[in-house]
């Protein structure tokens, strides 16, 4: 067995037989195999089938084992371990957050070039996107922004049922922007803009639903440190990676809500 130190309170080994990197899972292969499939179902329908819960088990399994089970056993293994003064784990969600911006750039430089050309939106004829509604949206986003932001500090002050509460609130958050997108995409839709419907409908649908997407993505994340935090009574001052990092990537998901708001709402 490898020799035992301590980081921040948090026990890691090192030496032979270490959990080092990179990490023995099978599941970064299983998530692997899972987006394979996922893109091959985009021409085939029914490989997309077999591939939506290939990537979800994958995706499960690597979570449970690097976030709990080490978690709980007290290992952290060395892509844990901090560089250039910050966590890896935490520098990997940056670097995320910095290639979706990248990503969003894209959509939101589509739906410019669409209105420049195409437009002005919303055509003569089709419906406009509802202001009050962008604007909804957006505050919910902000309040599960601050609700995120005080769990994470009532849990670094050692009060882990603050980040349960403040987390919990950050899912409702989440759940009535999901309400009020779909209101917002029923009264559209009732109106006869679809996705399919010119370059308007396809922008509006393709910006928003990949916000959406995400969004999905980070209330799950919410609800796995909610869940951690109060049934296996994890984090402490010292140990509450995950909750930072889902925090941050919360913030990013609000600056998108307000940069929707700002161009597509209003410039709408």
């Amino acid at each position: 067995m490898g020799e035992s130190e301590s980081n921040v309170g948090e026990p890691i080994r090192r030496g032979e037989g270490a959990e080092g990197f990179p990490h023995g899972s099978k599941y970064p292969f299983v998530v692997g195999v899972g987006l394979l499939l996922v893109g091959w179902g985009l021409l085939w329908p029914l490989v997309l089938v077999a591939g939506v819960p290939v990537m979800i088990y994958g995706l499960w399994g690597w979570t449970r084992e690097y976030a709990i089970e080490e978690f709980e056993t007290g290992v952290v293994p060395e892509q844990k371990r901090q560089l250039l003064g910050i966590e890896t784990g935490l520098l990997g969600m940056y670097v995320l957050i910095v290639s979706e911006i990248l990503v969003f750039m894209g959509f939101f430089v589509a739906w410019f070039y669409l209105d420049a050309t195409r437009g002005p939106f919303p055509p003569a004829g089709y419906p406009a996107v509802t202001l009050w509604l962008g604007a909804a949206m957006a505050a919910t986003m902000l309040v599960g922004s601050a609700a995120l932001n005080w769990g994470r500090r009532r849990v670094e002050a050692g009060d882990r049922s603050g980040v349960v509460r403040g987390f919990s609130v950050g899912i409702l958050a989440g759940v009535a922007f999901f309400v009020l997108l779909g209101i917002e995409y029923t009264r559209l839709m009732a109106a006869d803009l679809f996705w399919s419907t010119g370059p308007y409908g396809a922008a509006y649908y393709a910006l928003t639903g990949l916000h959406a997407a995400h969004l999905a993505a980070g209330v799950v994340l919410v609800g796995i440190v909610v869940y951690r935090a109060r049934v296996r009574n994890h984090f402490s001052e010292d140990r509450n990676l995950m909750v930072r990092t889902v925090e941050a990537y919360w913030h990013f998901l609000t600056a998108v809500s307000l940069a929707v708001l700002t161009f597509v709402y209003f410039g709408t």
